[in-house]
């Protein structure tokens, strides 16, 4: 980690409260619900309004990372990325490690990734996700890690091994880059989703990261029935348009859900 003396998470507070002091920042969801599902607890959230304006942006702004809005901007994280707020945050500060230089969200990650990554896990309730690609729930093509302070509530069946779809998990006693980096090149081969094709893409996936464990699967659909799932779906969090699509998940089932996602 670096030796600074404010944490990516003590600047984020402060930039938050000025860019939502002056509009740039805008939460787009409610309190969450407690939904159990076989004795597990998930949380349930529903967009509020300005989430449409999320939806319109997405589709018309083009890269929202370069360049960047200077009101989202926390700190540069090495020479390679920047820290930024996520402007329509579920959990707040929510924060992008972004490549300063554009590079494909679906390319394998590098070593300075993770190295970048790794500068906002400095707390333990520190959970990083990374959507590679559309089919993942990425909705911007330029390269950016997330990272949210939260409660896991899948942790102990992340942990345990007990997910009921293909996974790879990479239990951890430290947070060493070059050693994750190369776990997760491993983890990567033995699902097959290394690049293959001309343009360098991997098959879609999603990566999980606290510092204790590390968890990678495969995805195969970005949502079912319009309800759509990004990385940290899989830690046991959802984020819906309506209520009802809450009570469609507690039918199907919100484990069903993320298996028939990623199968």
């Amino acid at each position: 980690m670096s030796g600074q003396t404010e944490t990516l998470w003590e600047k984020a507070a402060r930039v938050s409260e000025c860019a939502l002091a002056d509009g740039s920042l805008m939460p787009i969801v409610t309190d969450a619900q407690v939904i159990v599902e076989e004795g597990i607890t998930y949380f349930g959230h529903v967009v509020t309004a300005n989430a449409t304006k999320k939806f319109r942006a997405t589709s018309t702004q083009g890269n929202p990372f370069l360049p960047y809005e200077e009101s989202l901007y926390v700190a540069d994280v090495g020479k390679e990325h920047v820290c930024l707020l996520n402007k329509f945050p579920v959990l707040s500060p929510h924060l992008l490690i972004c490549s300063k230089a554009f590079v494909p969200q679906q390319t394998c990650l590098s070593l300075s990734d993770f190295q970048g990554w790794l500068e906002g896990f400095v707390y333990p309730d520190v959970f990083g996700f990374y959507n590679n690609g559309p089919i993942a729930g990425a909705s911007q093509t330029h390269r950016h890690m997330q990272l949210v302070r939260s409660p896991i509530p899948l942790e102990q069946v992340i942990a345990a091994g007990e997910l009921p779809f293909a996974h790879q998990l990479a239990p951890l006693k430290a947070l060493d880059a070059e050693a994750l980096y190369d776990s997760y090149l491993s983890m990567m081969a033995r699902l097959g989703l290394l690049a293959e094709t001309p343009d360098g893409n991997c098959d879609p996936y999603n990566l999980l990261l606290t510092e204790r464990w590390m968890l990678l699967f495969p995805r195969s659909k970005n949502n079912i029935e319009g309800v759509f799932a990004n990385g940290i779906n899989y830690s046991g969090r959802f984020l819906v348009k309506r209520e009802e699509q809450l009570d469609w998940l507690k039918q199907y089932g919100l484990m069903n859900y993320l298996a028939n996602c990623s199968s």
